[in-house]
């Protein structure tokens, strides 16, 4: 009885083992990265959540979903600009810059972007019917709380005509409870064409010298307004988190914020006051610092706009495809994934935020927002058009490496083409071909450097020196060794020396190589160290090439509170060009 009773223990439990096992497999589906019959699936997302997108691709890649018959999705997703993802669709999709993959799914930051696709003629690239909002995030001007306390924060509303104010009054001194040392009012913009914070930044200050009254955007008053915007902005950037890395950074170092302001979205100013300035989520599960002084979400008393985040499936795709990315959306707006876009800061597509983003950000209430009529496809191409003239100018000196290894091949370790043609050779269509889209007001010189560094051209106006330049460029001769520190120093001093506080001071500095001549990297960096924005100097680096010395090059652009690029292939090198010269 006993062996009996044993044997019928062992045989229930056995059975009861198969039965979790069988459930087990019921509710736990297998992984669709494991299937290979998936339909694939490449989404595009605009960087602010890229991360995010990315994190929510592989959640969905890991339920075991299926769709239609039992088809299952396989998506993979990455990351770029709004306004580059539109030319690249617009373009027939060519990535020579980062070799992303087409995408079926397009998720910009805002519909903007498909109001300017349709704009061009190309709006049939999207589907019909697709315009649908993940979440919502208004633009906001994002101020650290001594300088919005300066304008009359909290218990002052705050407009783009105030910020206007300040530097026609004579900058920060002009303001009562405000540090004169903080010189003049500069703002952190990004370029219109390429990001959506610049974008609709562009919009809103257009909708503020208007009155709303888009028909008056040519008028002498709106382009004074805007112009009068422009001039504070210290540069232009393609994304808004390099200005946030470089304030986070700073943060506890100096007393005096680098910037007084920057047109962003709510969510970014989020997740920078829970000490994420990257905007990668990961960073939220590891104890991140928020910063001493945290930025202030102000909400433009003239009005602002409400980025709409929308899923958008791209012409190209597939039936299959197109059902795949309607399941893809559908899991999106599922509570779970809704939640994980609360919790990074975003409100919901309805425009509706939590108390704790309120609290967060600075602001008393996220239910309403004071929003702006969004304006015609056409009338933000007009926008566009009069930004050219309305934007600050730049005086850049474009400074180039001319020792002898610009002779080698652009790769040494590969001798096939386009890979074995002289460095000197790929560079010099690059270079003549950005100095022809250089605005014709901005201003432009030239350096090159080897054992020593020498003027080829004073600044001047583009309109004037651009086809001497262009000639000077065809017949330069590489010899010599790499003076980089020297020539660097020497270069920002002269800048520095020769500093015009009404237009964007910068520095082009390119290189392939690594610094072989005197002078100390120390004594350098500490020369091109940038303490404030309206009176310092940027250093845009280019590392052309695999043997440039990334790491110091990446070093200098830090210090001077500027952005550093890489060309690692020849296709990638006119793309290098665009993107430094964007910054203008």
């Amino acid at each position: 009885m006993r062996r009996s009773g044993w044997l019928a223990l062992a045989f229930g439990g056995l059975v009861g083992a198969l039965v979790i096992v069988l459930l087990a497999t019921v509710v736990t589906p297998p992984s669709n990265a494991a299937r290979t019959d998936c339909v694939g699936l490449v989404i595009s997302s605009s960087t602010e959540k890229g991360d995010l997108i990315a994190e929510l691709a592989g959640r969905y890649n890991n339920t075991g979903r299926t769709f239609g018959d039992g088809r299952c999705a396989k998506v993979e997703s990455f990351k770029k600009t709004s306004g580059a993802t539109l030319d690249l669709i617009a373009d027939g999709w060519n990535d020579v810059d980062q070799r992303q993959p087409e995408p079926q799914v397009w998720l910009p930051s805002s519909s903007l972007w498909l109001d300017l696709l349709r704009q061009r003629g190309k709006g049939g690239l999207i589907q019909d019917g697709t315009k649908t909002s993940l979440a919502t995030s208004p633009m906001v001007m994002a101020m650290p709380e001594p300088m919005a306390k300066a304008m009359g924060w909290p218990d002052t509303s705050i407009g783009w005509g105030d910020v206007l104010a300040v530097n026609q009054n004579g900058g920060w001194a002009s303001k009562a409870g405000a540090n004169a040392q903080w010189g003049n009012f500069t703002l952190g913009k990004d370029n219109p064409r390429r990001s959506t914070s610049g974008l609709a930044a562009t919009i809103a200050t257009y909708f503020a010298a208007t009155g709303g009254d888009y028909t008056k955007i040519g008028t002498t008053e709106a382009v004074r307004f805007v112009r009068g915007i422009e001039a504070s902005v210290a540069y232009y950037s393609d994304d808004s988190v390099a200005f946030l890395k470089t304030l986070y950074d700073e943060d506890r170092k100096k007393p005096t914020p680098y910037i007084s302001a920057m047109a962003m979205q709510e969510q970014m100013v989020y997740l920078y006051n829970r000490g994420v300035p990257t905007g990668d989520p990961a960073q939220l599960n590891g104890n991140p610092v928020p910063p001493v002084r945290p930025l202030v979400a102000v909400h433009p008393k003239e009005g602002t706009m409400l980025i709409d985040h929308p899923f958008l499936v791209t012409a190209k795709a597939s039936p299959e495809q197109q059902e795949a990315a309607k399941d893809l959306y559908a899991f999106l707006l599922e509570p779970d994934q809704q939640k994980r876009f609360r919790e990074l800061g975003f409100r919901d597509p309805g425009g509706n935020g939590s108390q704790e983003l309120a609290e967060v950000v600075r602001t008393k209430d996220t239910r309403e927002t004071p929003k702006i009529e969004v304006p015609t496809g056409d009338q933000i191409q007009k926008m566009l058009d009069g930004w050219e003239y309305t934007q600050r100018r730049g005086r850049i000196l474009l400074v180039l490496d001319l020792s002898g290894s610009m002779k080698d091949p652009f790769d040494k370790n590969r001798k096939d083409k386009p890979y074995s043609d002289r460095r000197i050779d790929l560079l010099k269509p690059a270079i003549k071909k950005q100095l022809e889209y250089l605005h014709p007001e901005d201003e432009v010189g030239l350096w090159t450097f080897s054992d020593g560094y020498e003027e080829e051209m004073p600044i001047g106006k583009v309109k004037n020196v651009r086809g001497p330049m262009i000639d000077l460029v065809e017949n330069l001769v590489p010899k010599g060794n790499t003076a980089l520190y020297k020539t660097v120093a020497a270069a920002n001093d002269k800048m520095r020396r020769e500093f015009d506080p009404n237009v964007i001071n910068a520095i082009v500095f390119l290189t392939d190589g690594e610094n072989t001549g005197d002078g100390s990297k120390d004594d350098m960096l500490k020369a091109v160290d940038a303490e404030r924005l309206d009176n310092s100097v940027r250093i845009f680096t280019m590392a052309y090439g695999a043997q440039a010395d990334g790491r110091v090059l990446d070093e200098i652009a830090q210090k001077s509170k500027a952005r550093s690029y890489q060309a690692v292939d020849p296709q990638s090198i006119d793309k290098m060009f665009v993107n430094v010269f964007s910054n203008f």
